[in-house]
């Protein structure tokens, strides 16, 4: 038997713009919880709102599973990146002083960041489709 886990969907994510993002809140609560079978180190989701991982298969309103566990390569891992209060998901990639930030297939422009301002939350651990395969649970 395959175990249930329930994960909520903080919020929508972007591959394009920096976002923010609250998961201190006790609103979390209030938002939708995907529930998946399987075993899964994800923590949180957020829905893709926007097309820049569409190189890869992963549409607008998929669900991007995100885990703090995961093994963090040296570079060209798809993560939610922090730049002081704000989000993106981007690839990460090293360079010294600078880091590179892009979306595979170069859907949008590349980013230059001061490395040392450059923190990653989480690693993506699992795509899911927005599709009947992903149920929702709201609890309020």
């Amino acid at each position: 038997m395959n175990p249930t886990k329930i994960i909520p969907v903080v919020t929508d994510g972007y591959t394009r713009k920096w976002f923010g993002l609250d998961m201190e809140s006790s609103d979390l609560a209030y938002r939708p919880h995907l529930s998946i079978s399987g075993y899964s180190d994800a923590l949180f989701a957020l829905s893709l709102d926007d097309e820049g991982l569409e190189s890869l298969g992963v549409k607008r309103g998929d669900y991007l599973l995100f885990s703090t566990k995961a093994a963090l390569h040296t570079s060209g891992q798809i993560a939610l990146i922090r730049q002081e209060e704000d989000y993106m998901i981007r690839e990460a990639y090293w360079n010294g002083d600078v880091t590179l930030l892009r979306v595979p297939g170069e859907a949008f422009p590349p980013i230059m960041a001061p490395t040392e301002n450059i923190r990653i939350t989480a690693v993506l651990d699992t795509v899911i489709a927005n599709d009947k395969h992903a149920p929702l649970v709201r609890f309020r």
